[in-house]
């Protein structure tokens, strides 16, 4: 089996790499950032004494379709994890190009899995979908045949994800093929890339390394969170189940308030200093996922918060020359 990762450099792709290679699957790595991230996936890949013969790096602009009829006539895949995107500050900044990577790209990818015949496509959504207002939905947990006004809607981004669903389920209609997207809260653990998502990772990864975090929410804020690890896993089971009962999956999986986030840190770092912003009320995200569907289609239970939390500080430990914490 062989399976395709495109946007494999990146936070959630890297994850997936290294997940499938400890599985033993060939693995086609694209992406268009062959530099310093692609070194960074090959150093973990060669750490964990993986078989190198069963990766194969390959450069992919998903906005030339030249690029994509090359990849797709030169190997032959099972299945692919569809990662690549242009993610919040390029939507906003640079719409165009976001159309053009998010919309047009990953329409593309949909045309490869019919006409290749390929068994399954998965590809990240996101929780932005359900739009920037929990009260939208009053005091419960948000499911996946849950849905806003477009009014409620806060990130491009979001309505760009929700674009790609829509295509997946008219492509799953016409041709009949298998079409998988999670919908990911808000996913942390150590390596995020410069997003307007940093604090995801800054929260634990600074105070890890004797620094103050400034966060941009108060500690009455609450969120949905998921570890970067087990974001992956979750992709990768539903990319290798034989029959899948749905397209869209929440990913959840644990509402944290900012005080809870706080404490949490201060477990593992008693001296953390984590600045809130009281003005800040609450992050423009829902903040609870009922997530039941997923956990029951792969038999998968994502980590505890904590213990996510202790994977971040001793990775960023570690990336900076510092000992892990001790048991």
């Amino acid at each position: 089996m062989t399976i395709l990762v495109t946007g494999a450099t990146g936070f959630i792709g890297k994850k997936v790499v290294l997940k499938l290679a400890e599985k033993n699957i060939d693995i086609v790595a694209a992406d268009i950032d062959l530099g310093t991230n692609k070194e960074v996936l090959l150093e973990e890949y060669k750490n964990k004494n993986y078989d190198l013969d069963r990766l194969t790096i390959e450069k992919l602009d998903i906005t030339e379709q030249v690029d994509i009829d090359r990849i797709f006539d030169k190997y032959s895949f099972q299945a692919i994890i569809h990662l690549a995107y242009g993610i919040g500050l390029i939507c906003e900044n640079n719409p165009v190009l976001a159309s053009q990577i998010n919309i047009v790209g990953t329409t593309a990818i949909f045309e490869k899995l019919v006409s290749h015949n390929i068994k399954r496509l998965v590809f990240t959504s996101s929780e932005t979908v359900y739009g920037a207002n929990q009260s939208y939905y009053g005091n419960r947990a948000v499911h996946e045949n849950d849905s806003c006004e477009i009014d409620q809607h806060h990130f491009t981004y979001g309505v760009m994800k929700l674009l790609n669903e829509f295509m997946a389920e008219k492509y799953i209609e016409k041709y009949n093929c298998s079409i998988a997207y999670t919908r990911p809260s808000v996913v942390f653990g150590y390596g995020r890339q410069n997003t307007a998502l940093n604090w995801a990772e800054d929260f634990a990864a600074k105070p890890a390394i004797g620094e103050k975090v400034n966060l941009p929410f108060s500690k009455h804020n609450i969120d949905n969170w998921i570890y970067v690890d087990d974001c992956a896993e979750q992709l990768i089971r539903l990319a290798l189940k034989d029959k899948l009962s749905f397209s869209s999956y929440n990913t959840g999986s644990y509402t944290v308030t900012g005080k809870e986030l706080e404490s949490t840190v201060k477990e593992f770092i008693p001296d953390a200093e984590l600045l809130f912003d009281e003005s800040i009320k609450t992050t423009p995200l829902i903040n609870d996922q009922d997530d039941r569907r997923i956990r029951e289609e792969i038999d998968f239970h994502p980590r505890s918060f904590k213990e996510g939390v202790r994977s971040l500080i001793n990775d960023a430990r570690i990336s900076n020359n510092l000992p892990p914490l001790k048991n």
